[in-house]
């Protein structure tokens, strides 16, 4: 049977990867066990890794969340658009001979319609599409990932430190970018 209750274990785990203990000294302090101890059970169980993973879910569930929100925001923010553009037919069919200044305010409204529904829309005012702008920050993002691995690469004289750093930085970016930065490490 093993020297440590199962229960103790997986309390100093939960600790870790709750953050509620911010050192491996403070969970062996609070579960009255040796920090060694604890240190080993952290490394068997890759809680840094875990630890990683539980933060990169939660951070994913908040991205689907802000997604899902901003689409219903643009949806309905697109609908008041088109109620506002279907009044604003109503009044200039109603109208027989709209003067000059009735026709400038109409076509500032219509204006202001259009560039509200592109960006409801998701678009941008300039014509750009929101896939040019993501697929132009990935690929900023790919450019500094290159630039960091090439610093370090340059700086750090130690290759497994070199290669555990590389390593580190590419785990930490989500899958598709890492893709363009893979033959960088």
């Amino acid at each position: 049977m093993a020297r440590h209750p199962k229960r103790k274990r997986e309390e100093a785990r939960r600790l870790y990867l709750t953050a509620e203990c911010s050192s491996v000294a403070e969970i062996a302090r609070r579960l009255k066990t040796k920090p060694h101890t604890v240190g080993e059970w952290k490394q068997e169980e890759h809680w840094d890794d875990l630890h990683l993973k539980i933060d990169r879910q939660a951070a994913e569930k908040l991205v689907a969340q802000l997604a899902s929100e901003r689409v219903t925001l643009n949806a309905s923010h697109f609908k008041m658009w088109g109620v506002i553009l279907g009044r604003l037919l109503e009044t200039l069919q109603r109208e027989k001979s709209p003067d000059v200044g009735s026709l400038r305010e109409f076509s500032g409204i219509l204006e202001r319609a259009q560039k509200g529904q592109r960006l409801a829309r998701g678009l941008s005012l300039d014509g750009q599409t929101e896939e040019q702008i993501r697929a132009e920050a990935e690929a900023e993002l790919r450019s500094l990932v290159d630039l960091f691995v090439e610093v370090i690469k340059h700086e750090v004289t130690d290759e497994p430190t070199r290669d555990r750093i590389c390593r580190a930085v590419l785990v930490r970016i989500p899958a598709e970018e890492v893709e363009g930065a893979d033959g960088a490490a």
